[in-house]
């Protein structure tokens, strides 16, 4: 008889739940920033793991800033002292 098990997928799926917060969170923010309605309640409703919330930076062109912000944040986090 075959023993069919399911397989632990826990930290993978809690590392995308991470992924999708932090970009959305980040999406929807700089969209209520500059008052892009239609860009913050597509970000809030659409649920495509980051993809639509990294689309919206990259084509508002703070994607870089973002990016540049978050290794500066952890430069200074894990920087020797």
């Amino acid at each position: 008889m075959l023993n069919w098990t399911i397989p632990d997928f826990g930290a993978g799926i809690l590392i995308l739940i991470i992924w999708e917060v932090f970009w959305k969170a980040i999406g929807l923010w700089k969209s209520a920033k500059r008052g892009d309605l239609i860009w913050f309640i597509a970000i809030l409703l659409i649920n495509l793991f980051g993809i639509l919330p990294l689309f919206y930076l990259w084509r508002t062109k703070q994607l870089e800033g973002v990016l540049k912000d978050f290794q500066n944040f952890f430069k200074s986090r894990f920087q020797k002292k």
